[in-house]
């Protein structure tokens, strides 16, 4: 590399920060946001110990749903393989639709026709988790009513849901929405979405 091009590396790092300054804003608020959360969670009690739902929990998993599950070998591994195929269809419609906002994919086309070809995508991978995330709850409400990731996830598509359908969309679907603004919303519905998909992945690894 020459001394010319070397030179020029400050002043192209300089654009590119100004180009997406807005997404890197939105990155380090995310940032913030778990460095001061997580460490929190991790040492408060669970919602179901807080509001005394224990019993509540068990009477849940005491049904024939938990039960049929539980007492077969191979009904939990194969609704756990088509909940996440739901996670992968969701996530799929979320990526393609951010990457797009981000102007990293797709520019050829308008946010908003992305989001026309990604909407039913979303919804069909929200509905296939909801149906098959219900009985594997059901399954294992004991070990959900301990657990911190449990809630996180739960919490997390919530707040993700309603993000998305509420801020998100409307940005994409606007002809005057800025660059900036696309950036910020793209970078937020990422973080919440990798939120729940990684909850939901420790879920297996944590108490």
């Amino acid at each position: 590399m020459t001394t010319a091009a070397m030179l020029q590396w400050p002043a192209l790092l300089g654009r590119w920060i100004a180009g997406h300054r807005c997404a890197l804003g939105a990155f380090g608020g995310v940032a913030i946001l778990w460095w001061l959360l997580l460490p929190w969670k991790s040492n408060a009690a669970t919602w179901c110990e807080g509001f005394g739902w224990r019993s509540f929990y068990e009477q849940l998993g005491e049904g024939w749903v938990g039960q049929t599950i539980n007492d077969s070998l191979w009904l939990f591994p194969v609704i756990e393989i088509v909940h996440l195929f739901g996670l992968a269809v969701l996530g799929g419609s979320v990526i393609v639709m951010d990457l797009r906002l981000l102007g990293a994919g797709l520019r050829n086309a308008a946010p908003a026709q992305v989001l026309a070809n990604t909407r039913p995508w979303f919804f069909v991978g929200l509905g296939v988790m909801i149906a098959t995330g219900v009985p594997l709850f059901l399954s294992e409400t004991t070990k959900c009513c301990f657990n911190h990731s449990f809630e996180v996830k739960i919490a997390g598509l919530i707040l993700a849901v309603l993000y998305t359908v509420l801020v998100r969309n409307r940005i994409a679907r606007r002809d005057d929405s800025s660059t900036c603004l696309m950036q910020g919303a793209a970078v937020l519905s990422l973080s919440l979405w990798f939120t729940v998909a990684a909850a939901g992945r420790w879920i297996g690894f944590s108490g």
